[in-house]
């Protein structure tokens, strides 16, 4: 009977060492859950906190700045910077919000933005080089050469659209028009040694096409009101006139 109550009392010992231990890991399992819940309770209060300041830099790992978040006198401004410190990406906030994208190590830039009278695109290289812009119900595109002088004008109107063409000096040379308030279209187109119009416009007077020389001579072909004998007629579109610089009649058939 001996070593039985020997291999009992073993038994009994491992089991208070067994019912020890669980204890202790409960223990440790209380207070492992209590530390998690801490620490998500202070991550939530630290996300309802408010940070105030007048900037911000985010650094890379050299030490350099390549984002800025700052507070000027036009409202917040957000700037991405490449490795050099040049910006590459700006946001501007205010009353006239705009984009601006920067290509690297070039002056090209795209600049997008809007305020109270129109919104528009922006294409740069040191100069503006073309734009799209709305206002007023109308959008037009414009097209500028290297010095940033407008060469070609696109707009679209509820009424009609017209074409723009200058030369170099920023002169307009050729103007095309469809406008449905004036009952069609017309074309006119300069040079150096004079000018063409051509109206289809039956509230403008047309259908009648008109050369005109640098000296102020002009072939109408077409129809025209001309004054004659104190008395306005109106020539048909099979008309001829040639006018004299005070653009009266020189002659004319029928």
């Amino acid at each position: 009977m001996q070593p039985h109550n020997l291999d009992l009392q073993a038994l009994v010992e491992r089991i208070g060492r067994l019912e020890a231990q669980n204890c202790r890991l409960k223990k440790t399992g209380i207070a492992v859950t209590v530390l998690i819940s801490a620490v998500l309770f202070m991550g939530q209060e630290q996300t309802n906190r408010v940070v105030e300041a007048n900037a911000f830099h985010l650094m890379d790992a050299s030490g350099k700045i390549r984002g800025q978040l700052s507070m000027e006198m036009s409202g917040p401004i957000l700037s991405l910077l490449d490795a050099r410190g040049s910006p590459v990406v700006s946001l501007a906030g205010g009353d006239k919000p705009v984009l601006v994208l920067n290509g690297l190590g070039t002056t090209e830039q795209v600049q997008l933005g809007t305020n109270r009278t129109h919104f528009g695109l922006g294409l740069y290289d040191k100069e503006i080089r073309a734009g799209l812009s709305i206002q007023n119900g109308a959008s037009a595109i414009d097209l500028f050469d290297e010095s940033g002088t407008a060469q070609a004008t696109l707009v679209a109107r509820p009424t009609g659209s017209f074409l723009r063409l200058r030369n170099p000096a920023g002169k307009e040379v050729s103007t095309l028009w469809v406008d449905s308030s004036a009952g069609g279209s017309s074309f006119n187109m300069s040079g150096s040694a004079g000018s063409l119009s051509v109206n289809l416009g039956e509230e403008a007077g047309g259908p009648g096409l008109e050369i005109t020389d640098n000296e102020g001579f002009s072939t109408v072909l077409g129809r025209r009101e001309v004054v004659g004998t104190g008395r306005k007629e109106r020539k048909p579109a099979a008309a001829l006139l040639l006018l004299g610089k005070d653009r009266k009649v020189l002659w004319s058939a029928p």
